[in-house]
């Protein structure tokens, strides 16, 4: 299936935006929502093309660094960068199922458990991923690497999250953040 280039954004530099529109081509993902076990086998098939995205990287100290790699109407990729003590915070998808790969360092999830109170969690190292659906709600935290390096694919593309304090009564939303904000705090 070839993808519309009309759809398709990127922060990556034009030459790139070419290559990875061929990778993704040659998936042959299918069109509208993709499910948790096709976005986990995007992260997959990504970590092991390096050469796409290694050079594109920031390690940045002070801030939690992402960058949108790639975007069509029905899904998006995303890198991400995490130093000492960074941490995503409590948070949804606003509605998109998602997935990722480590291809460096590790790192911590705690995640919300089935009775929406308790809390999970698991250890991710390079080369182990994971997935979820829509209602997850989770906080990502550096535990290891310099930086420890992880790529995110959500279905549909993320419109914004929520975020969430964690109280003994249960996650508490505290707020929405639109992707255009989210866009325009970290430039």
């Amino acid at each position: 299936m070839s993808l519309n280039i009309a759809t398709i954004s990127s922060e990556a530099p034009a030459s790139r935006v070419n290559e990875l529109r061929e990778f993704f081509e040659s998936l042959r993902l299918p069109a509208g929502r993709l499910d948790t076990v096709t976005l986990e086998k995007v992260t997959n098939a990504l970590a092991a093309r390096p050469d796409l995205f290694e050079d594109l990287l920031v390690d940045d100290e002070v801030n939690h660094w992402w960058h949108r790699l790639f975007a069509t109407e029905s899904y998006e990729v995303r890198l991400l960068t995490w130093e000492s003590e960074q941490s995503s915070d409590w948070h949804d998808h606003g509605g998109s199922s998602g997935a990722w790969t480590v291809t460096a360092g590790a790192l911590y999830e705690t995640y919300r458990g089935d009775d929406y109170v308790s809390v999970g969690d698991r250890h991710y190292a390079a080369g182990d991923s994971g997935s979820f659906g829509p209602g997850h709600v989770h906080d990502v935290i550096y535990e290891s690497g310099q930086p420890a390096v992880s790529i995110h694919a959500y279905s549909p593309s993320l419109c914004g999250l929520t975020v969430y304090d964690h109280t003994r009564f249960g996650f508490v939303a505290r707020e929405f953040k639109a992707e255009e904000q989210r866009a325009e705090q970290r430039s």
